[in-house]
């Protein structure tokens, strides 16, 4: 799970960069598939967030 939060987060990170490049050279295409590229990282990653926040509650529920 930490891996696949560390890919996404990379993955985010470099869809934003890569739109503010693509941006910056005018190449449309560039920035919109980098935009994608990040909007679906942040999507998965707020996906995963209320589970982490889940299973941290069950887990200080328990002890």
């Amino acid at each position: 799970m930490v891996l696949a939060k560390a890919l996404l987060w990379c993955a985010l990170l470099a869809g934003v960069v890569g739109a503010a490049v693509a941006v910056n050279a005018l190449h449309v295409n560039g920035a919109v598939a980098s935009l994608i590229v990040a909007f679906v990282a942040g999507l998965v990653l707020l996906r995963l967030r209320p589970a982490a926040q889940d299973t941290q509650d069950s887990d200080t529920a328990a002890s």
